[in-house]
């Protein structure tokens, strides 16, 4: 009698897990963004201030959240060298773009990048130190694929 109960309830609880799924299909996927409206009048909405969210012209892509995972000067061999990866979805086919500033002064390169098993991993980024101008300056890492974009938020960095 114990395990018939132990049975039922495990039956009971996978039913009411599974129906969650077809109420939710698409649970912890990004959802679109409403299309803007031919109206003239237009209600006034607070403007999003995160860094991460999707380029203007890109309003059907999903947002990507960047994460640097690591950046560091590696002055014995002439790099900035950048390792940094998409949190939100695992997905191929999209660019990661290191971008160094320091004041008037910008220098980028992109890689792709290729999903892992949680997560999209940039390849690693480097940027070599003669292009780079001594003393402050900070890197972003942008995301773009034909889905998803977004940046990450700009980290300090000294070139010595």
């Amino acid at each position: 009698m114990k395990n018939f109960k132990i049975l039922v309830s495990a039956l009971v609880l996978g039913l009411v897990l599974s129906g969650c799924t077809l109420l939710y299909p698409n649970w912890g996927k990004p959802t679109d963004s409403p299309k803007p409206s031919d109206s003239k009048t237009s209600t006034p909405t607070d403007s999003p201030t995160d860094s991460t969210s999707p380029d203007p012209t890109d309003t059907n892509k999903g947002v990507a959240t960047i994460e640097i995972m690591d950046s560091y000067v590696d002055n014995a061999n002439g790099v900035l060298s950048v390792i940094a990866r998409v949190t939100n979805f695992s997905e191929d086919g999209g660019t990661c773009t290191l971008t160094f500033k320091s004041g008037t002064k910008s220098q980028s390169v992109t890689v792709n990048s290729e999903s892992n098993a949680a997560n999209t991993q940039c390849r690693a980024m480097e940027i070599p130190l003669s292009k780079l101008p001594v003393g402050a300056g900070s890197i972003t890492v942008t995301y773009d694929s034909a889905k998803n974009h977004g940046s990450s938020d700009s980290t300090p960095v000294t070139i010595q």
